[in-house]
């Protein structure tokens, strides 16, 4: 009776609130990609021309990537911020048509200025590069939240409920078992205390090995427990230290995002404003595609 409901206990929260049993994206891979191509065609710009600004191609270039990077401010936000797009799909899609559009955007304008970084250019390329490195923080705090299965976040509550549940499932596992198996339960239930946020997500894979390493080496010792005893208490003291970690992810990457937030977006709003200074500059000096 105990096994089958160890089993069917681990099976189900297989599927519950685990940011791995999510959809996983695939935006960097697609952003990559475009990357790849787009260098493959400047390369034969380089051969074919002088790369620079005001090339026609180069234009072409710089007009595109503009929009992309407008696109990248205004859509996602539109869509997380009102319901008049609900219809559109759910926000994780945009946000990763946020993500593609605001890697190749930059990439492409990058690509317009032919390499070279004189005046308003220079710091608008300056500009771009601290708003994407902040934007690939900003994703990976992102993925650093746990989510349902839908890829809804998670809420505390959900997470300390589904510990409670596998912390009595473990109890009654350890209920009759030897006195070397409740001591290493105890041990592998102590948990940090005091660790900076930044450290909780930046290290979670760490973590998350040196757990496994040390959980795997301790079972080794258990000779009073059969293969499938060591399997199932495994699978659930791994279950109960995700779903903790997760606790713990939640909060930190929460409170480190307020602060990610404090600083992207007013350099990318600074950011648009020297690409708007361009444009205009652009428009009225006749310069390029517009001569």
């Amino acid at each position: 009776m105990q096994k089958r409901l160890t089993q069917s206990f681990v099976r189900r929260e297989d599927f519950a609130s685990s940011g791995e049993t999510a959809v996983r994206p695939y935006e960097l891979e697609l952003s990559l990609f475009f990357v790849i191509v787009l260098s493959g065609v400047y390369i034969a710009y380089d051969i074919l021309a002088v790369p620079r600004g005001g090339h026609p191609f180069g234009h072409s270039l710089g007009i595109v990537g503009t929009l992309l990077m407008v696109m990248t401010e205004t859509a996602y936000s539109l869509r997380k911020r009102t319901s008049w797009l609900n219809w559109a799909g759910p926000v994780r899609y945009w946000l990763s048509l946020h993500i593609v559009t605001g890697i190749v955007g930059p990439f492409m304008v990058l690509m317009h200025t032919g390499l070279q970084f004189r005046g308003l250019a220079g710091v608008s390329f300056i500009l771009t590069l601290i708003v994407v490195g902040s934007g690939f923080m900003g994703r990976y705090l992102y993925t650093a939240l746990p989510r349902t299965i839908s890829g809804v976040t998670t809420s505390r509550q959900a997470l300390e409920r589904e510990i409670t549940a596998v912390s009595h499932h473990i109890s009654q596992f350890e209920a009759q078992k030897p006195e070397r198996v409740q001591q290493l339960v105890a041990e592998l239930s102590q948990r940090p205390t005091g660790r900076n946020p930044l450290l909780t997500i930046l290290g979670r894979s760490y973590y998350q090995w040196r757990f496994q390493r040390r959980l795997k080496r301790e079972l080794k010792k258990m000779d009073q427990l059969a293969a499938e005893q060591k399997q199932q208490l495994s699978q659930m003291l791994t279950r109960r230290r995700d779903l903790q970690r997760q606790t713990e992810m939640l909060e930190a990457a929460r409170r480190v995002m307020r602060v990610w937030h404090i600083l992207h977006i007013p350099f990318g709003l600074t950011l648009f404003f020297s690409v708007a200074l361009h444009v205009v500059a652009t428009l009225y000096f006749r310069a390029g595609l517009f001569k």
